[in-house]
C-alpha cells in the first residue's frame, strides 16, 4: 500500500515553512537538528485509507513541550509550571520559589533517569521512562509526588528516504506536489503487540510500587496507535479513575492545514484504566480468528495446488 509524506520538517511539502526547515534540517517543534538523519524529515505519513498518523514521537512536543506541561497541570494545579532540575536549583538556591514548580526530566529539561533493572548475572540492565515529572518538596527539594509519562509514535517498515531526497533536491524555484511522490513505506502496527503493549504494562507495574506515583502512568500517542491497541485488546477495556496502579491514554492527531502549510496538534481524548485490565486483555485476547482459521486456509491452498 503507497503512502505519502503529509508534514515535512513541519509543514506541509513544498510550502515556504517545510522549504526554509528542510534546508537547515532543522525541526520546528524541539528547536534543534531533525534527528531523522538517513531517513529523512517526515513527521506524518498517510494513505488512502489512513488520516494522517504521526510518525515521530518529536512531532508532539511542539508549543514548547505542551503535552508535559498539560499533564503537570492536571495532575498538581492548572497554576504549575514544568522547569528543569538546573532551573529548580538556581530558585531554591536564591530563595525565588513559588511553589508552583514542577521538575522534569526528559528530553528538553534534563537527561532521562535511569534505574536498575533485573538482569541476567554479570549483566547490567536499565530501566526508563520518557519523563518524571517530581513536585519538590521546599525545604530540601526532594520529592513529594511524581507522575511518569511514556509518548509513542509508530514506527514505519520500508523506507521513504527516496521521496525525501526528491524534496531535499528540489531547486526554491520549483513547485512539489506531495501527491505525486509515494512511498514504499508502511504503518508498523505489529509493534503494537511485539513492543509497545509489553513495555507500556510492565512500566505500569513497575510505577505501581513507587509510593509517589499516586497518578498513575501517563501515555501520549497518536490516536490512530490508540486505536490499534484498542483493537488489539478486544476493544473492551473498563474506566477506572485515576490512582495508583492505573495508565492514563491522552491521544492526539494532525488539526487542519492553515494558510501557511502547518498543522495543529489536536487532542483526541482522554482514557484511565488499570494496568491490570491491560495485562489480562493482552494475555486473554477476546478478537481471535476463527477456529481452525490456519487449517482451512491450507485446505483451499492444497486444493489450487492439486488442480495445476
Amino acid at each position: 500500500m503507497a503512502t505519502w509524506i503529509e508534514e515535512f520538517h513541519g509543514a506541509t511539502p513544498g510550502t515556504e515553512k517545510s522549504r526554509k526547515n528542510a534546508d537547515s534540517r532543522w525541526c520546528p517543534f524541539v528547536d534543534t537538528k531533525c534527528k531523522k538523519t538517513r531517513s529523512g524529515g517526515a513527521c506524518a505519513l498517510k494513505s488512502a485509507t489512513e488520516e494522517p498518523v504521526i510518525i515521530c514521537p518529536n512531532r508532539l512536543y511542539g508549543d514548547r513541550f505542551k503535552v508535559i506541561a498539560e499533564v503537570a497541570q492536571e495532575c498538581f494545579g492548572a497554576a504549575s509550571e514544568t522547569v528543569s532540575p538546573d532551573e529548580m536549583a538556581s530558585r531554591f538556591a536564591a530563595g525565588t520559589m513559588t511553589g508552583n514548580e514542577i521538575m522534569v526530566y526528559g528530553q528538553g529539561f534534563a537527561e532521562e533517569i535511569s534505574i536498575a533493572s533485573p538482569s541476567p548475572e554479570g549483566r547490567r540492565g536499565s530501566f526508563k521512562v520518557d519523563y518524571i515529572l517530581a513536585k519538590p518538596s521546599p525545604e530540601d527539594l526532594s520529592p513529594v509526588a511524581i507522575v511518569a509519562i511514556e509518548v509513542q509514535s509508530i514506527d514505519t517498515t520500508n523506507s521513504y528516504k527516496d521521496t525525501s531526497n526528491a524534496f531535499y533536491a528540489t531547486p526554491p524555484e520549483a513547485p512539489i506536489d506531495p501527491s505525486a511522490y509515494s512511498t514504499t513505506a508502511g504503518f508498523n502496527w505489529e509493534n503494537v503487540n511485539k513492543r509497545i503493549l509489553p513495555q507500556v504494562i510492565y512500566k505500569g507495574h513497575a510505577l505501581r510500587r513507587e509510593r509517589l506515583a499516586t497518578h498513575g502512568l501517563f501515555f501520549i500517542l497518536p490516536d490512530a496507535v490508540f486505536q490499534r491497541i484498542l483493537t488489539r485488546l478486544g476493544g473492551k477495556l473498563s474506566a477506572y479513575p485515576q490512582g495508583l496502579g492505573t495508565v492514563t491514554f491522552k491521544t492526539y492527531k494532525l488539526g487542519d492545514e492553515d494558510a501557511e502549510g502547518t498543522r495543529p496538534l489536536k487532542f483526541v481524548q482522554r482514557f484511565t484504566t488499570t494496568v491490570d485490565q491491560l495485562a489480562y486483555a493482552f494475555v486473554s485476547p477476546q478478537n481471535l480468528p476463527p477456529e481452525g482459521a490456519y487449517e482451512n486456509l491450507l485446505i483451499q491452498k492444497a486444493a489450487k495446488l492439486t488442480k495445476r
